[in-house]
């Protein structure tokens, strides 16, 4: 992580702060990661502002999750009044689920609008999780192409495709990886035929090595190759070479969706595409532990048949 605190620096760090981040290790343990060479605790938040303990203010740029900003009012008000009234799962009745998701389904149009269902979970790792299960038991393949320094999640299999993990979590032996549409240093001109080669490439790769091709998932705006946001011509034809081959395409709109583009509500919509299966998390639920995924119903209905799906929390 580029811009993490380097543990060897303990020592330049006031008293203050050394004291907790060694505490921190101790009771936490040393595979987390801390921001910044001299990491900022924060005691609250509002809007887009940050505190510190010392009422130091702070513009929140990274925005993780918080979309509509810490500790917005209607976003309290929800949480505070389903928390005084019902904590529930998804075997049971309960017609909210029902409205959320009617309402979810309403913005994806396409064939995930007409034809969709939506599934929940807790995190955008488990949304990638059940995406790739989903996608790998409707074609009878494992293959699944990333781009080269794609996140998608920490549970095992989604771990298993994201390349940004570093060379210590390496990637499955079914997993492909192209290059990112890097459209500040390659001919724009030619960069959907670039992008859409490596992805055939690939493809023949699996299918040469009797993987077959299961899934091409991809966020939109490239987040974690360097976010590349233009052009947006460029993505169908490589969707059209992914269906040729039988493969499903997953929208991976855990970083890029609920409207951070500032275009479209989500990033693919920008690209005019209609992908099998959208996934989400992150802003989904403004920093609490919301999730889950849009998926067509050819696509879930043969694992929906063979399978069973329940969340004890999602949903």
């Amino acid at each position: 992580m580029n811009n993490a605190f380097d543990p060897s620096k303990l020592a330049s760090l006031d008293n203050k702060t050394r004291t907790l981040v060694e505490r921190r290790t101790r009771l936490l343990g040393p595979a987390y990661r801390l921001f910044y060479s001299n990491p900022l605790e924060v005691s609250r938040g509002k809007g887009v502002l940050l505190w510190d303990k010392e009422g130091n203010e702070y513009l929140d740029a990274y925005n993780n999750v918080v979309s509509v900003g810490h500790a917005h009012p209607a976003v309290n008000k929800a949480v505070a009044q389903q928390m005084d009234t019902l904590s529930t799962h998804t075997r049971y009745l309960q017609e909210n689920i029902l409205d959320f998701a009617e309402e979810l389904l309403g913005t994806f149009g396409g064939s995930l609008g007409s034809q969709g269902h939506a599934m929940f979970t807790c995190t955008g790792s488990e949304a990638n999780d059940l995406a790739l299960r989903i996608a790998q038991h409707h074609t009878g393949h494992r293959g699944i192409i990333v781009t080269s320094e794609a996140y998608h999640g920490n549970s095992l299999l989604t771990a298993g495709i994201s390349p940004a993990l570093g060379s210590h979590s390496p990637l499955g032996e079914h997993v492909r990886t192209v290059g990112a549409p890097d459209s500040f240093r390659l001919d724009n001109s030619t960069l959907g035929d670039w992008f859409a080669e490596q992805v055939k490439e690939q493809i023949d790769d699996l299918q040469q090595h009797g993987e077959g091709l299961a899934a091409f998932i991809v966020d939109s705006l490239f987040s974690s190759d360097g976010i590349f946001s233009e052009p947006t011509n460029l993505m169908k034809q490589v969707i059209d070479i992914v269906h040729e081959a039988g493969g499903v395409f997953i929208a991976d709109e855990v970083q890029c969706g609920f409207g951070r583009s500032g275009e479209a509500l989500w990033g693919y919509q920008r690209h005019g595409l209609d992908p099998d299966i959208v996934t989400m998390g992150k802003p989904m639920g403004n920093g609490y532990p919301v999730a889950g995924i849009a998926v067509r119903h050819d696509i879930v209905e043969q694992f929906g048949t063979d399978m069973r799906y329940f969340n004890t929390f999602g949903g």
